[in-house]
């Protein structure tokens, strides 16, 4: 498997950039800090159907650790024990990370894309199709999916929390 601070960056795709504000990322959706900024980098998360973003944020590294220290220990090992048994690196943007299903097969559905980056630099990507997304989503516990509704409702006032994706479907650990 390849090791996080061992990959070479490479500029963030288009992909990932904001739908809303249609370059990268600018400020945590959480905190409002600006991310190109951020030594420590950032978490990009997307949910794509029918090849368009129904749901998107940005996470500063403070912001998205903040986050997953307040799941619940038996969402956190679940879902660190799921990503360890069945996470594919190598595959990036290329396929699903779980399954290893190609892109291809699923890209007109629904699936979460992902990435951790630093400036204008993206050090790794990651795709989920759906039936991976929803073998995540059943390992989260009542208080995370708790904690995950408090982030929706805080960030995207408005939009009722079961409208949108869980922390499952977007690989937020």
């Amino acid at each position: 498997m390849d090791d996080f601070t061992s990959k070479s960056p490479e500029k963030i795709p288009f992909e990932l950039y904001s739908e809303y504000e249609e370059r990268p990322f600018h400020t945590c959706t959480r905190c409002g800090e600006t991310l190109l900024d951020y030594l420590e980098g950032y978490h990009v998360a997307k949910i794509i159907k029918n090849r368009e973003a129904v749901f998107e944020y940005a996470l500063c590294f403070t912001c998205h650790s903040g986050m997953v220290a307040e799941f619940s220990s038996e969402s956190r090992q679940a879902l660190e024990n799921f990503y360890l048994e069945n996470m594919n690196p190598s595959l990036g943007l290329n396929g699903c990370g779980l399954c290893s299903m190609e892109r291809l097969k699923f890209e007109d559905k629904e699936y979460s894309i992902g990435a951790m980056c630093q400036g204008k630099n993206m050090i790794d990507g990651f795709i989920i199709c759906s039936s991976c997304m929803e073998k995540t989503n059943s390992l989260i516990s009542s208080k995370t999916q708790g904690v995950w509704e408090d982030f929706i409702n805080e960030n995207f006032p408005g939009v009722p929390a079961n409208a949108l994706p869980s922390p499952g479907k977007l690989g937020v650990l």
